[in-house]
């Protein structure tokens, strides 16, 4: 299994205690020996639990990321990611911003993305891409 980065809605799946997730996490621990997410899954996650209110799930989230390797955006990373959104744009096809950045940050670390939507992030040239669920 190859080194990867989980997107946000992986994460959501784990935390949901999907039964598909959770082994496919197993087993990549059983090869790696963390979990890589990024800065801005951090924010999208901590963003949720904050709408919700959710204190319990935040208290364990904190717990979980303590573990996790925590890849940091770069200046590289934002000019790299406006270049793919302006060659998308030019096609027509809109991806939001914060996926953008998440992506290009895997294609920088040579990292394969873990996300249940693929379809939407397979528009992006040179993404390598996975899916848990």
């Amino acid at each position: 299994m190859r080194k990867s980065i989980l997107d946000t809605d992986t994460l959501i799946n784990f935390f949901d205690d999907d039964e598909n997730t959770s082994r496919n996490l197993s087993s990549y621990l059983s090869l790696h020996s963390a979990l890589t997410i990024t800065e801005l899954t951090l924010f999208e996650f901590f963003q949720e639990l904050e709408y919700q209110q959710a204190q319990k799930q935040m208290e364990k989230f904190e717990t979980f990321i303590n573990k996790c390797q925590i890849l940091n955006i770069s200046r590289n990373s934002v000019r790299l990611s406006a270049k793919i959104y302006v060659d998308l744009r030019r096609k027509g096809i809109t991806i939001g911003e914060i996926d953008l950045l998440i992506a290009e940050i895997a294609i920088h670390s040579d990292l394969q993305l873990i996300t249940n939507n693929t379809a939407h992030f397979s528009q992006i040239q040179g993404l390598s891409l996975h899916n848990w669920k």
